[in-house]
This record gives structure tokens, sequence and C-alpha cells, in this order.
């Protein structure tokens, strides 16, 4: 991450945060501030934001003349609408992952921050398998560059579910991010590479990628499946009852 990338994120930071209405508090922000923040750092010139591709509206059109969507969460959304987009150009999808953060707790009924602490859990790319798992059919697309941001964010939860603090199913209501930490950018099948942790061995199963990415047995068949689907793992047999896998 160069100085000039870091600067200009503190900069889109600071223009989103700075012109939500003074007084409002979490829980009144309209947009998501994660969502508007990396709207503002790939495109600054807010006049080429929210633009009409026939149809379809897209967050922005880059520079390049490339389309921009930011996707934060609900992958499925984006079947019906990445057919129409690519067969009419480029597009970037920015999916973000909050790699370090800092989880804030909020008083339901007063909007006060009662708690601030930071996260032991450091998150990876293949954490966002889960969502890519819905759109894998296009992620080998010549058209689509998959762009992830890694983030340092604050995390605003709400106190109002069940068990000790109201913490237990707790509402989870805005990511503000704080830093811009690096970006894994993809744009041929070989590039997703980066979703393997270092630590897999060449032979594994899903229950050896869930060990060793630290995520769950759910995450790890969805990254199993995208990882075949771009022809970067096959199976090769099994080991025991479970189906064994081998990197290419």
């Amino acid at each position: 991450m160069t100085p000039e990338e870091q600067r200009r994120f503190a900069w889109a930071c600071r223009q989103v945060l700075e012109n939500r209405q003074a007084g409002q508090g979490i829980g009144t922000l309209g947009e998501k501030s994660l969502h508007a923040v990396l709207k503002r750092y790939y495109q600054p010139e807010v006049s080429l934001h929210e633009r009409k591709i026939g149809s379809m509206a897209v967050d922005a059109i880059l520079p390049d003349g490339s389309m921009l969507e930011v996707q934060t969460r609900n992958f499925s959304s984006l079947r019906k609408k990445l057919p129409v987009l690519l067969s009419c150009g480029r597009v970037q999808l920015a999916a973000p992952v909050v790699q370090r953060k800092w989880v804030c707790w909020v008083h339901p009924e007063t909007g006060e921050v009662v708690s601030r602490r930071r996260s032991p859990k450091r998150y990876h790319p293949i954490d966002l398998s889960r969502e890519l798992y819905a759109i894998r059919g296009f992620l080998a697309h010549p058209h689509l560059t998959l762009r992830i941001p890694l983030l340092e964010a604050e995390e605003y939860r709400l106190l109002d579910g069940w068990g000790s603090g109201g913490k237990r199913g707790s509402t989870r209501y805005e990511r503000i991010p704080l830093a811009l930490l690096g970006e894994e950018v993809m744009e041929a099948p070989e590039e997703f590479q980066v979703l393997f942790p270092e630590n897999l061995p060449e032979n594994f199963t899903v229950k050896d990628l869930e060990k060793a990415a630290r995520i769950s047995d759910r995450c790890a068949r969805s990254a199993v499946s995208i990882f075949r689907d771009l022809g970067l793992a096959e199976e090769i047999g099994r080991q025991g009852r479970a189906k064994q896998y081998r990197r290419l």
C-alpha cells in the first residue's frame, strides 16, 4: 500500500464523515459509511457516482471508463446485475474485508458508546468465500476485476440482544473505516490463489482448510467450490470419509 493510496483513503474517510449532518449519532447515518467511503476512495468525483448503465445503476464510473460496484454483503443480489454490466464493459467489484476490527457497543436507547475493544480475530480475504460463492460463475469472466480492500474499522453493535449484557444476537448497525491496510486485486483465475492460507498443504480436505484458515465449515466448503470452479484445485480421492483435494 503506497503512502499516496493511504492518504487518499484517509481523505475519503474525512469527506464522508464530515458530510454527515452535525449532531446525528449512530443509527441516523443514512448510506452506510463503509460503502460511501469506498465509493469516494475509488472515484473522488461525486458527479460520476450513481450512474445508469442501461436499466441498471452502478455505484460509479471510474477514470478508465470501467464500472464500479461496491458490495459489502448479500452478493446473491449481483447474480442478475452482473451479466448485464459485464456485457457492457469492464466491472470493478470492490468487496472489503475488515482485517483489523474495533467493536464499539452502543446503548440502544441513548446511542451512547459504552465500550470499545479490539477484536482478537484477524480476518483474511478467504473470509469472503461464503459471499463469493453466490457469484462464483462470474469470477473468471475476462471483464471482471475483484478488488478486496483490507481495512481497519470500527464496528458499532447495539446492546439489543440476549444473554449477559445484551451482546448475544446483537444487531450490527454500522462499520466506520479508519484506515486502508492493503488491497488484493484479482483479474484472472490464477490470481485467486491469494485466498489459500499459507499453511495449507498441497493435498487437503475441507477440514484441513477450515483449520488452516480458521474459518467455519460452511465458509471452507464455499472456498473449495470456488477453487474447483477456477481450476485452482481438483478432487483426488478420499482421506477416510472426507474428500481430498490437491492444489493446482
